[in-house]
């Protein structure tokens, strides 16, 4: 779910997933008024699938699991809040499921996920701009069920915890913006190796 401000304020978006089939479906939660509302499905039937709000405020959409056999997506994404419609940007790589996002000012960030055959170390970039994807250093580990966030105001680092590739991960990894490159967090492993979970950053 995805809490957004501006038009939009108070608003809780509930996208995609699955009710026993994988759905389109967007459902928006008003809060003040405690109701909900079915808005512009997506273009694409999807679950196992990240989202966020980028810096342009529109909400992004990437990969997921479109149903069938292995259907990894590769497909992604955003919602315009002026007109209310969906448009398709540019495709990923290589399909992934169950990854992580993030949005920084620089653009859209892809982690990981799995691609229907291999857990995928690989990372890439979407440059708003210019409608397109760019694959960056690749995390040090493969990974998808991850939880990915950024994790102080200057937007340096994306911290990546945890996950799966064929067993749970305890490790945590963090990308920093300046060098480009990932290093492992050591100091910082979790307790027990986990996946499937989520994370939340509170700034006081």
């Amino acid at each position: 779910m995805l809490s957004l401000q501006e038009d939009d304020s108070q608003k809780i978006f509930l996208i995609g997933g699955n009710d026993g089939k994988v759905t389109n479906t967007v459902d928006v939660l008003d809060l003040p008024a405690g109701t909900w509302t079915s808005r512009t499905p997506m273009l694409s039937k999807r679950d196992e699938l990240a989202a966020c709000i980028g810096p342009d405020e529109k909400i992004y959409v990437i990969g997921g699991y479109g149903g069938g056999d292995n259907s990894c997506l590769d497909t992604a994404e955003r919602f315009d809040h002026a007109s209310g419609k969906w448009e398709m940007i540019a495709s990923l790589s290589v399909g992934r499921r169950a990854l992580s996002v993030v949005a920084l000012p620089d653009g859209i960030y892809a982690i990981g996920g799995y691609s229907g055959k291999q857990y995928l170390a690989s990372v890439e970039r979407y440059d708003i701009e210019r409608n397109r994807w760019n694959l960056i250093a690749p995390m040090l580990s493969p990974r998808c069920t991850l939880a990915a966030v950024v994790a102080i105001p200057d937007f340096r680092y994306i911290y990546v915890i945890g996950g799966f590739n064929g067993k749970p991960l305890q490790t945590i990894e963090r990308y920093d913006i300046t060098s480009e490159s990932w290093e492992e967090v050591i100091h910082s492993s979790l307790v027990t190796p986990r996946f499937m979970h989520a994370v939340a950053v509170l700034q006081m």
